[in-house]
């Protein structure tokens, strides 16, 4: 029943872990209009997500969060024609990774990161059962009424993948659409606003998401929607910028993830059976 509970509180959290111009006359200026997003950059496989197969980087993959070498790593595979790959733990305190977040928000390397604390069950004390362990790409510029097809390959449990839609573009500092994350960082640093009846505690920049559901099995295999596309400006037409989500969560263990590609979605290719690999 406890581990049953513990599974629904965490769906609900995962479904709650984004110049002017001065005039001549003395007419108020006016306000500066949003800056367009970029011209998607496409990488030779018509990838929109750089570096989607996790290869390029020096101690943390580049155009995604750092890792935290805490929760969240990054590996060679066992299988060298894979080269690197995303490797998350779920199994650790939540106590201990917001402790340790806090450094790596303030610059801190992964390199650095402390030995992992043992936990014991029924283990809903740990990112598994709390918080997950979130990993985010940095954001992606979309063109509006275009459908997006999203497929990675993922080992070990089953994970949930988010596209999340923004209308203006999105920090890219760590944790920073973590809500309880953010709080917990504003008190350590003295900078926590006072309650108030009404006021939110953190307010959400995204305007829209959706989800995948990736991973089950001890091999590698490539998930996607199947034949449902994700919309981002279908009923949220201010959507400009999407990000990827990574979410392993429960139960405590091992995730493996690589290959993620985004592409403009076409119907004569995609969603057909993805073969493992």
């Amino acid at each position: 029943m406890k581990k049953t509970l513990a599974f629904c509180l965490l769906a609900l959290v995962a479904t709650a872990a984004w110049a002017g111009q001065a005039a001549e006359t003395k007419k108020p200026k006016a306000k500066p209009a949003a800056k367009a997003p970029s011209k998607p950059s496409v990488s030779p496989d018509g990838n929109l997500l750089p570096n989607g197969n996790f290869d390029a980087g020096k101690i943390t993959p580049g155009h995604w969060q750092t890792v935290d070498g805490l929760s969240s790593f990054w590996v060679k595979d066992a299988d060298a024609k894979r080269g690197r790959v995303l490797k998350f733990d779920s199994d650790v305190l939540q106590s201990q990774a917001y402790n340790w977040w806090l450094k790596i928000d303030d610059g801190a390397s992964p390199l650095k990161a402390p030995r992992k604390v043992p936990t014991t069950p029924p283990k809903y004390d740990t990112l598994a059962g709390l918080d997950g362990v979130w990993f985010w790409s940095h954001p992606i510029p979309i063109k509006k009424g275009k459908p997006y097809w999203l497929t990675l390959d993922v080992k070990g449990p089953e994970i949930l993948v988010w596209l999340v839609g923004y209308p203006e573009k999105p920090s890219v500092s760590f944790g920073a659409d973590a809500g309880a994350v953010q709080q917990y960082f504003s008190k350590r640093r003295g900078k926590a606003q006072p309650n108030k009846r009404g006021r939110k505690a953190f307010i959400h920049k995204y305007v829209w998401r959706g989800q995948l559901k990736a991973g089950g099995a001890n091999q590698w295999r490539t998930y996607s929607r199947r034949k449902k596309p994700f919309h981002p400006t279908k009923y949220t037409p201010k959507v400009k910028w999407v990000r990827v989500l990574l979410y392993p969560f429960w139960p405590p263990g091992k995730y493996f993830v690589d290959n993620v590609r985004l592409v403009e979605y076409d119907p004569k290719t995609h969603g057909q059976s993805t073969a493992s690999r």
